[in-house]
């Protein structure tokens, strides 16, 4: 009795010192003695960007901000660039990025920032709820972007201040943007395949559990020799729009897999065999669930949109996070449904231009092992 008592506070022990959190401070905008030039938040709509110590309102941490004057001109998608002036950070393992931010009380359009990190990593928005206030405003890092090699030495951040359309213009203040890991991150999971896109439908000819999405666009078709499957014989070929395109989506989810409820994450790899017409295109899932024809029972989830920079003639890890806790009641009910679609993004220039599409899997956690199945010597 006494030898199980100590492997079980043993264990105890271990999942209580990988349940701590973490931070590291990126910066306050202070005068310190590493920095190498001046902070500047540059591009697109951005007018100007200076440090200043104002004391109405009070910075949050220490006695200076970043401030920044935007005004879009009319052209809702501005990007512009915070190039660190300090070396570079690291925040490997880091789960979030957080920044407090002011907007005057005078700024227009919708406040909200998007950020963004190196290589097509799209963050995502946050918005801040009122003007005339400091928020802190928190952007999530999924579980393989935050291990990525850049993130050792992270040395710019990207995005747009206040994307609306229409004109919008006004001033904000930055200030004490950190990384963060909290405490209740899952210590395991198990990556399920779910699917392989390695059969055709014979009556489609598309893989098999997979369709158009809408009315326009193209059938997805077998990549057929492509390019090399990042799993299995085969990979799925689907195909641009001119624009925003409701591309691909799921025929089969709940009889290809059976943890849905269980799901944290939804990952597949893609590839584009040439150079990205138009020069960007991104990607995001969208979760719809329902029962039967009832029209009042769907519910649906909207993804942020990931890039496909570093996708060129290698496969590149698309990953989202994912909480479904509000589809768990229609799955899980008689006449229940789900569809996982997946939408594209990008120039009009790449009209019928071909992305690959491999390895679709889901993230559970992983089941912990029973004291009971241990053997002791």
């Amino acid at each position: 009795m006494k030898r199980l008592l100590c492997v079980v506070l043993f264990v105890s022990l271990v999942v209580t010192a990988n349940a701590q959190e973490e931070k590291v401070f990126i910066t306050g905008f202070e005068f310190t003695e590493e920095l190498t030039g001046e902070w500047a938040w540059t591009g697109g709509a951005f007018q100007g960007s200076f440090v200043d110590l104002p004391t109405s309102p009070q910075p949050v941490e220490g006695e200076a901000v970043l401030v920044v004057f935007y005004d879009n001109g009319g052209s809702e998608w501005q990007h512009g660039t915070l190039n660190f002036a300090i070396p570079p950070v690291d925040i490997s393992g880091m789960r979030e990025i957080r920044m407090s931010v002011y907007f005057t009380p005078e700024s227009t359009g919708t406040l909200q920032i998007r950020l963004d990190l190196p290589n097509g990593n799209i963050l995502g928005f946050a918005s801040v709820p009122s003007a005339g206030e400091w928020h802190e405003l928190v952007w999530k890092i999924d579980r393989k972007t935050s291990v990525a090699d850049f993130m050792s030495a992270l040395s710019y951040v990207q995005g747009f201040i206040v994307p609306t359309p229409g004109s919008a213009a006004g001033e904000v203040w930055l200030d004490n943007v950190y990384a963060f890991r909290p405490a209740d991150i899952p210590a395991a999971v198990d990556e399920i395949l779910v699917y392989g896109f390695n059969t055709a439908d014979p009556e489609t000819g598309a893989p098999v559990g997979w369709t158009r999405a809408g009315d326009t666009g193209y059938m997805p078709e077998m990549a057929a020799g492509l390019a090399e499957p990042s799993e299995g014989s085969d990979s799925m070929a689907m195909f641009c729009w001119s624009g925003y395109l409701q591309n691909v989506r799921t025929t089969n989810a709940l009889e290809a897999f059976d943890r849905w409820a269980e799901a944290l994450e939804i990952q597949f790899d893609v590839r584009t065999p040439t150079a990205i017409p138009g020069g960007w295109m991104q990607s995001r899932i969208r979760i719809r669930s329902g029962i039967g024809d009832d029209a009042s029972t769907v519910v649906e989830f909207a993804s942020k949109e990931i890039g496909y920079y570093d996708a060129v003639n290698s496969w590149k890890t698309l990953l989202w996070e994912v909480d479904m806790t509000n589809h768990i009641p229609n799955i899980e009910a008689p006449g229940g449904w789900l569809e996982i679609r997946i939408d594209t993004n990008q120039n009009a220039s790449a009209d019928g231009a071909f992305i690959l599409v491999d390895n679709f899997r889901v993230t559970v956690p992983r089941e912990p092992v029973g004291v009971s199945n241990w053997s002791l010597y």
